[in-house]
């Protein structure tokens, strides 16, 4: 019996000694598996931190990168620059770390780095294809450093680089940051649920163990079962803090919504303690009404089971101070028992209020960005067609000498210029000029070279030296040597074929004599126009004399440095070669010789650089007729033997009769149609006297020179627009209006009338002068075109200290004397309907002080109005009419005169 009972106490001890070491090795495992996953769940925490960080340094690298196009204060860019300095050393840091896989584990007191791996989906995030995250990141680091080094005076909105920062690659590596921070959050909060199970799982094994072993051995084991207690309870504690420590919004809510959970993070952003909001509905305490609904549609279904993983929620939470913060949730359910029901709804949210604020503040300076391009880019519109009206038509049709110019600019605005005008009806001067660089820059010097041209032409200056040196200093006073202008000018007399060539630094012309087989430069040299004051371009200019049938080409260097997309240039010798292969080539087959050249080697008209050719002849020889002031070819009828009764009209050009009237003839129109009288002189006008009368008798014969400046008799302040687009009306009459409204001298009436004139003759010039052999108009009014190279709208505006002129030219030539008479008869009998009977043309010669329109039939039409501006508008006062045909049969008759 004894020995049973020893062998019984002895299997007990056995057994005693078993489940100690059984005990013992359940705890150890225990305290092992908690305690690393704990330290996992404060590195993961830490992770989650700093990958969530790393968006919010993109953002404000990005808003920094932006404010830098504006600051202009020195200190402020430094310490800007030192600001994204520091956080782009951050973000590398916290990138190598997170894409190593290191974790980090709390040793004492603190956390320290260790080696681990990256989950198999991060890693697909880090670096699988070219949109990874490491190669967006490598891509956006090294952009920034761009940037970064870039000086803020060269750093604009408009940056190619920095757009593509802001708009390309910030937006995908910001999502990919945010799918890879989403990731390590879920495995936080899966680990951190397996934790809570095993810590569930392993304490009640240990309390089994121990009730087991407390029944077989008391006091020892009771003890080590309060032992292990107090240290699970220790470990619990500290799984607490580190949710408490968590940057990140935690909040728990049981089956009926209630918060069970709400960590430290959580209070601190919402300014409610635990204490406050354990036991309240958490939708009706934090989530604003628009959101509920799907917030609690998610809730729902994952405390049902009907859905297990849910996608992250956007929604805002309403703090204690009734602000609204924005937050990303994460949510997931805690699940308990075999069943594993779901007894928590956790929701783990970030906090990316700052990154919306900065993500609007970046909208914002895009909107504004857009909108000054818009500004910009319409005053770049308005530059570009300004340029356009300044340079003469393409068709070059000057005394003895005829060809084509093209000019291609490469950015709106250009910095190529040619020009041409002609002198005493036998000079023909010709400029081609290439400023510096192109755009709105090149494009202000281009108008400033046109502004110096003007006054040459009305001085009659035909020297291509006093030309050049003139605009020398116009372009030293414009530019101030910042930017230089080169330039070629050209100065026929076409009486004898002498040609005078003087160069500002511009690339050499080429010159082909009739029935040679080579081009040849013709070489003179000199300082670009704005580089010196002592420039002086006499002593390089050359003189030689053509024959008719000698040819020139001008150009700009562009031609030649234009490049292939592989990178070939145009070149000097290609230029040649073409030139000397079609000797035989007319200038306007030349022309499209040479363009057509160029677009197929460039593969289009895309080009780098502005383009300007420039091809003429020598045409033929002018020969001067003698000038005279003699009107004694003027048959001049009188309005006392006018009114006596009918009288027939010898039958000559109706040029050659001039009605001289005494009072107001209004009530003569009719007669004065049916009778074909197209020139009106009231005899007693101020105004005439002031013109000349035998100035005006001698109207009918014909000078070079246009007429408004043949009838103001002073040198005037004036202004030359060319049309390219029905477009350009309204930006010209624009700058019209603009221009004369600086001449403080002007009445408002004079230029008010003005205004109403240049609009009815330029609509005249656009759609009713274009018509065929049959009168049929060829485009409809109104109708948006551009104009062809053949077509010509001018107008011209001068100003005097008592005159005012306005005058448009167009190369149609349609309109008939009888046509203007009877529509401004029908005007005055049936009265004045706007698009009805004359209405237009009835106005120009009321609003007007003298009115004058010549006219050489299909080819050129010419008029123009004056004003007397010490006089007042008075459309009551019959003002002169001059209409003058230049028929066939004139030129007849004036042949056998």
């Amino acid at each position: 019996m004894r020995d049973i009972f020893q062998r019984i106490i002895n299997n007990m001890m056995g057994q005693y000694v078993t489940v100690l070491l059984v005990l013992g090795a359940v705890s150890t495992v225990t305290y092992l598996i908690l305690i690393t996953d704990i330290r996992d769940q404060e590195g993961n925490a830490r992770l989650v931190k700093m990958s969530t960080e790393q968006g919010l340094m993109i953002s404000d690298i990005n808003l920094a990168l932006t404010q830098k196009t504006y600051l202009t204060n020195t200190a402020e860019l430094h310490r800007l620059n030192a600001r994204i300095l520091s956080m782009q050393l951050q973000l590398t840091q916290d990138h190598e770390a997170l894409k190593s896989g290191y974790r980090f584990v709390k040793e004492k007191e603190r956390l320290i780095q260790v080696r681990g791996q990256l989950s198999p989906e991060l890693r697909a995030l880090y670096f699988d294809g070219s949109k990874s995250i490491d190669h967006l990141m490598h891509t956006y680091l090294s952009i920034v450093r761009e940037l970064q080094r870039m000086p803020a005076d060269t750093l604009k909105l408009d940056n190619a680089e920095l757009n593509k920062l802001l708009f390309t690659i910030s937006p995908s590596l910001l999502e990919l940051i945010d799918r890879a921070s989403l990731l390590q959050q879920r495995q936080s909060e899966f680990m951190l649920g397996n934790t809570v199970n095993k810590q569930n799982l392993i304490f009640t094994i240990s309390i089994g163990t121990l009730f087991l072993v407390g029944g077989l051995l008391l006091q020892p084991m009771v003890a080590r079962l309060k032992d292990s207690a107090l240290k699970m309870k220790q470990e619990k504690a500290f799984a607490d803090n580190v949710i408490n420590t968590t940057q990140a919004l935690i909040i728990g809510v049981d089956q009926q919504g209630k918060v069970v959970l709400f960590n430290h993070y959580a209070e601190e952003n919402s300014g409610w303690s635990e204490d406050e909001v354990r036991g309240r509905n958490f939708f009706e305490q934090f989530i604003p009404e628009k959101d509920q609904t799907g917030m609690l549609n998610l809730f729902t279904d994952m405390m049902s089971g009907a859905v297990e993983y849910a996608d992250d929620i956007e929604t805002q939470m309403l703090v204690s101070t009734n602000d609204l913060l924005n937050i990303i949730w994460s949510p997931t359910v805690i699940k308990e028992g075999k069943s594993a029901t779901p007894v928590m709804f956790l929701a783990t949210g970030l906090d990316i209020t700052e990154r919306k604020e900065a993500e609007q503040k970046v909208t914002k300076a895009n909107a504004e960005l857009a909108q000054l391009t818009s500004r910009l880019q319409g005053e770049v519109n308005l530059a570009a067609t300004l340029q356009r009206s300044i340079l003469p038509p393409p068709r070059i049709d000057l005394p003895g000498m005829q060809g084509k110019a093209t000019l291609l600019t490469s950015s709106e605005v250009g910095g190529d210029y040619y020009d041409y005008y002609k002198v005493a009806g036998h000079h023909s001067v010709l400029l081609i000029g290439d400023v510096s660089g192109h755009g709105v820059a090149a494009g202000t010097m281009v108008g400033a070279a046109k502004a110096g041209v003007y006054p040459l032409i009305h001085e009659g200056i035909t020297s291509p030296i006093e030309i050049l040196n003139s605009l020398n200093e116009t372009m030293r006073a414009t530019a101030q040597q910042s930017l230089l202008m080169t330039m070629a000018c050209l100065s026929l007399d076409a009486r004898n074929g002498k040609l005078v060539f003087a160069n500002a630094g511009h690339v050499l012309p080429y010159l082909l004599r009739r029935k040679a087989e080579h081009w040849e430069m013709l070489e003179a040299s000199g300082l670009p126009l704005g580089k010196s004051i002592d420039s002086d371009y006499s002593a390089t200019a050359i003189e030689l004399m053509l024959e008719v049938g000698d040819r020139l080409f001008l150009y700009t260097d562009g031609l030649a440095e234009e490049e292939s997309p592989t990178g070939e240039a145009f070149g000097y010798d290609r230029l040649e070669a073409l030139l000397n292969a079609n000797v035989d080539a007319d200038p306007e087959t030349l022309h499209d010789i040479i363009m057509d050249a160029l677009r197929v080697h460039c593969r289009g008209t895309a080009y780098t650089d502005d383009v300007t050719i420039v091809v003429v002849t020598h045409s033929d020889r002018v020969i001067q007729a003698a000038a005279t002031n003699e009107v004694s070819d003027i048959i001049r009828i009188s309005e006392n033997f006018y009114r006596q009764g009918d009288h027939p009209i010898p039958r000559i050009s109706k040029e050659y009769v001039v009605f001289l009237a005494e009072h107001s003839y209004a009530d003569l129109l009719t007669r004065f149609s049916q009778d074909g009288i197209c020139r009106i002189l009231p005899r007693h006008n101020d105004f005439c006297k002031k013109l000349g009368w035998e100035h005006l008798l001698n109207q009918h014969h014909e000078t070079p020179n246009d007429d408004l400046y043949v009838l103001i008799p002073e040198m005037p302040e004036y202004r030359q627009f060319h049309l390219t687009h029905t477009e350009d009306k309204m930006f010209i009459m624009e700058e019209i209006q603009s221009w004369l409204s600086d001449h403080k001298h002007l009445p408002n009436d004079h230029i008010e009338a003005l205004m109403i004139i240049l609009d009815e003759m330029t609509e005249n010039s656009l759609y009713a002068a274009p018509r065929d052999g049959k009168g049929v108009a060829y485009y409809v009014k109104g109708e948006s075109r551009a104009l062809s190279e053949h077509e010509e709208v001018r107008i011209d505006i001068a100003v005097t200290n008592d005159m005012l002129g306005l005058m448009i030219t167009d190369n149609w030539g349609t309109l008939m004397p009888s046509v203007f008479l009877k529509n401004i008869s029908h005007a005055m009998e049936e009265g004045v309907e706007a698009g009805i009977g004359g209405a237009g043309l009835y106005m120009m010669w009321r609003l007007s002080d003298y009115l004058q329109i010549r006219v050489h039939p299909q080819k050129r039409t010419q008029v123009t109005t004056l004003w007397n501006i010490n006089g007042v508008i008075d459309m009551n006062v019959d003002s002169g009419i001059q209409f003058l045909y230049h028929s066939e049969y004139e030129a007849a008759y004036q042949n056998r005169a």
